[in-house]
């Protein structure tokens, strides 16, 4: 009987497209947990129809990893990632799609749990090997790019990541438009790590300008407006602007326990910050008022 060397894959059934849809949904609510569980049952389902190398099984099994990222088990999520880094390496090459993403998945891991260096290294990789197949203006190279830069500003390495942010800008906006989600996010972030380099003046500028376009798109309540109100008072406060800082910062006090909750990271985030904000203005106002000794 003749072998079959070059067998067709089996089909995606509709219960395991229904299956990973749903996985899906919940990464992009945030259920992690419960999405690794999702992830882990269609992965158990393609080993025993396909095989542990079958394409669609790796693919599943790189999501079920970010998910598990995600979900806090950083340990089992780079085991994985870097198994299956070396599998796609080996049989699809080092510039292949696949390997590509593997590599960019274990980069954002890396960077979540603050190996931040490591994770510089990987997408530098990764960056250079997109860049070079798909061309500087590519937004996928942009996507990198970004990632890149947030990596640099983890590591604190302001001077290397304020490039990156400014190249990934205008592929953004020819790509996806000057006033797109990503767009914004990759000039929020550019204007963070200026004002961590101490250029308060260029940074605060460019977060007004945000804020005008999201709180025109998305009303004066959105948590993505009521975030920028939060880092432009930290930006002016960092920059000694404290009347002006505490105005925005008490938008984003007033406004995010409301659209998140009082006891969110944000917050308390905001807060403090108007706590520490209203100190630094009656401490300058108080040297103001003390007169200068009689010489």
């Amino acid at each position: 009987m003749a072998v079959d060397l070059n067998p067709q894959p089996a089909p995606v059934s509709q219960e395991d497209a229904a299956q990973m849809a749903h996985a899906h949904q919940l990464m992009a609510g945030g259920k992690f947990a419960e999405a690794t569980t999702a992830f882990a049952a269609v992965v158990r389902a393609d080993k025993e129809l396909r095989g542990d190398q079958d394409p669609k099984t790796l693919s599943d099994r790189l999501e079920l990893a970010v998910a598990q990222g995600k979900a806090g088990d950083s340990i089992q999520a780079e085991g994985e990632l870097r198994a299956l880094l070396a599998v796609f390496t080996r049989r699809e090459g080092a510039d292949h799609d696949l390997t590509l993403n593997c590599r960019s998945a274990l980069a954002r891991l890396l960077a979540d749990v603050g190996r931040s260096h490591e994770a510089i290294d990987e997408y530098r990789q990764v960056l250079e090997r997109r860049e070079r197949t798909l061309g500087a203006e590519d937004i996928e190279v942009a996507r990198v790019r970004h990632a890149l830069a947030d990596a640099l500003t983890q590591a604190k390495d302001y001077e290397g990541a304020i490039p990156q942010f400014e190249k990934a800008e205008p592929v953004f906006e020819k790509v996806l438009g000057a006033e797109a989600p990503e767009t914004l996010l990759n000039r929020s972030n550019l204007a963070l790590a200026k004002a961590e380099h101490r250029d308060f003046a260029a940074s605060a500028k460019e977060l007004r300008e945000i804020l005008a376009i999201r709180e025109r798109a998305l009303g004066p309540t959105d948590v993505s407006v009521l975030m920028t109100c939060y880092e432009l008072g930290r930006v002016l406060g960092g920059d000694g602007q404290y009347a002006e800082a505490l105005v925005y910062a008490s938008r984003a006090e007033e406004g995010l326990p409301n659209v998140l909750s009082p006891s969110s990271h944000a917050a308390v985030n905001a807060r403090t910050l108007c706590v520490e904000i209203r100190a630094d203005l009656k401490r300058t106002s108080a040297a103001k008022s003390t007169p200068a000794p009689a010489r």
